[in-house]
């Protein structure tokens, strides 16, 4: 137990002279509660905003879980891991296509008409896969096509976004330069 306690105060002699052996200013501890309790309230709906999130994620899958329009049906033929995936898909594309609806103004008003139309025939390329799907039973390619098509679908609503914020920065920087 010595030998411990003399190898420790070796280590630790190295460092004489050099700690912080200041108390901080009166009122610090006081201070520090303050601004503790501050971010706390500010991070309050966050704390929130989490289960809200997945409250609302939970809720679009149930819907597509309960689609009336076939993917039901489909859904009953593909094993828990192919569902899952399905739904996992389905509800970013749920929410980046409300993103893109959000957006829609005078000046966006055609990219999200296009985007929109766009992404009903991908719907329609989607509805045909799940019917082969129902007839053949579930096999890795119409899963490959499926997957692909969900993905495709993320991916093109990722662009129509980006290119509705560059019309948005087109609009802010001439209207800068017109009132300049």
């Amino acid at each position: 137990m010595k030998n411990e306690k003399d190898t420790i105060n070796e280590l630790f002699s190295h460092f004489d002279g050099q700690w912080d052996t200041e108390h901080p200013d009166l009122g610090h501890q006081e201070r520090f509660l303050n601004r503790l309790e501050g971010k706390k309230k500010k991070r309050f709906p966050l704390k929130i905003a989490g289960p809200v999130a997945a409250a609302i994620a939970l809720f679009i899958g149930l819907i597509f879980t309960f689609n009336p329009t076939g993917h039901n049906t489909a859904l009953n033929k593909m094993s828990p891991q192919a569902k899952e995936t399905q739904l996992y898909f389905s509800s970013i594309i749920q929410k980046e296509l409300a993103k893109v609806e959000k957006e829609n103004s005078p000046e966006t008003q055609r990219v999200v008409r296009d985007a929109l139309a766009h992404m009903q025939q991908l719907e329609s390329d989607y509805d045909a896969l799940t019917k082969e799907l129902q007839e053949k039973g579930e096999n890795k390619k119409i899963l490959h096509a499926m997957i692909t098509n969900l993905q495709v679908r993320i991916t093109f609503l990722e662009k129509v976004l980006v290119q509705i914020e560059n019309i948005k920065k087109i609009k802010e920087n001439h209207h800068e330069d017109t009132i300049i």
